[in-house]
């Protein structure tokens, strides 16, 4: 099946034309080079953590290990890189450590799943503003949702079938549970929601256990864990939420034969379906989640260091070394967005937040609903 484009509702995805125009961007500024070339030999002879928001074992987590593997040769100094695991609150307490609590000497930096839905909808226990991190690099994937077989193989047969779907997530407030359930919602399918798990490969491993028939993961989580289950004959892919580009919610490309939750509910529901709240909040989840993966510093760290850490990152997603250890350990190639881009469709869609009021209060009530 090829890569079918729905149009989204203006103005809840008004990044898609920032993200179609800020590829042609440089990578680099051309004045960044100066400010960081005194710098050097800052690294030499230090560690460098990498924090992690989620527990060990998840897409994150496997993502920042592999970028641990290979960042090192970037940076001048070559320092020790490590990675430490904060897991907890659908990924709220790592964020808020990084941005309040850890020195800003340039030695810690956060490898996240962006938690912008908690804080534009104002969850819970968020301290921190993602529009104000320095963003080193960002890259976008699409999510797919699986089920166990014994609930059928497609969205039409989840809506019509007898077996009880239970969803497992994270927390309430957390783009993934929001957006297993808003999908749900909007299809019609009657579940049992579970949440409280630390991190995707925790929600797996209850997935394998049959504590949840029903979840959600990102395609770092999907080809490392998930495809496996399905090659076992153990789990079924049955939508993606997609990914925007040139203002449209598509099938992301390396998953083309897997079609998005909105194609299944234009054919179960009809065109209609694009005016109901349900969609338009959906929509509105997939816009916060135009990053999937954020390489950020806290606010405060020195200029210098984030214009030297931005380009060592661009030429670790540069370097075919790295581009096929990540294909390889990953199984699909990475879409990379360097720093400077990152920040400014953070930063815009954080302006443009509550466009869509009913979607959004919609998306609230939806964060602090325990099922």
């Amino acid at each position: 099946m090829g890569v079918t484009a729905l149009c989204v509702i203006a103005p809840l995805l008004l990044v898609a034309p920032l993200l179609a125009c800020a590829r042609a961007a440089p990578s680099q500024p051309a004045a960044s080079k100066p400010a960081a070339a005194g710098r050097t030999d800052y690294f030499a002879g230090k560690t460098l953590t990498l924090l992690v928001n989620y527990s060990a074992g998840g897409p994150t987590d496997v993502f920042a290990r592999l970028l641990a593997q290979h960042l090192d040769r970037h940076i001048p100094g070559r320092p020790t890189i490590i990675v430490e695991n904060r897991p907890g609150a659908g990924g709220v307490v790592g964020i808020n450590h990084l941005y309040n609590v850890v020195r800003k000497d340039g030695l810690t930096i956060g490898v996240f799943t962006p938690h912008l839905s908690g804080q534009l909808l104002g969850a819970e226990g968020v301290q921190f503003d993602e529009s104000r991190f320095l963003y080193l690099g960002a890259t976008s994937e699409s999510q797919v949702a699986y089920v166990h077989p014994s609930l059928g193989r497609s969205f039409r047969e989840l809506a019509r079938g007898s077996g009880e779907v239970v969803a497992g997530g994270l927390s309430p407030d957390s783009s993934k549970d929001m957006a297993i359930r808003a999908a749900l919602n909007l299809l019609g399918v009657k579940y049992k929601y579970v949440t409280g798990y630390p991190g995707n490969a925790d929600v797996r491993a209850a997935f394998q256990r049959g504590e949840v028939n029903f979840t959600e993961e990102s395609l770092t989580g999907w080809f490392t864990g998930a495809a496996s289950l399905v090659q076992a004959g153990n789990a079924v892919p049955v939508g993606q939420r997609g990914i925007v580009r040139g203002g449209q919610i598509v099938r992301d490309p390396r998953v083309p034969d897997i079609p998005t939750y909105f194609e299944v509910a234009l054919e179960l529901r009809g065109n209609e379906v694009r005016r109901s709240v349900e969609y338009r909040a959906l929509a509105a989840l997939v816009g916060m989640g135009a990053l999937s993966r954020e390489v950020v510093y806290p606010p405060g760290v020195d200029q210098a260091l984030v214009d030297l850490m931005r380009q060592a990152l661009a030429d670790t997603f540069a370097d075919p070394e790295f581009l096929a250890a990540a294909e390889k350990i990953l199984g699909f190639q990475i879409d990379f967005l360097p720093g400077a881009e990152a920040q400014e469709i953070v930063q815009r869609i954080v302006r443009e937040a509550g466009e869509d009021p009913e979607a959004m209060e919609y998306l609230r009530r939806l964060a602090k609903e325990h099922g």
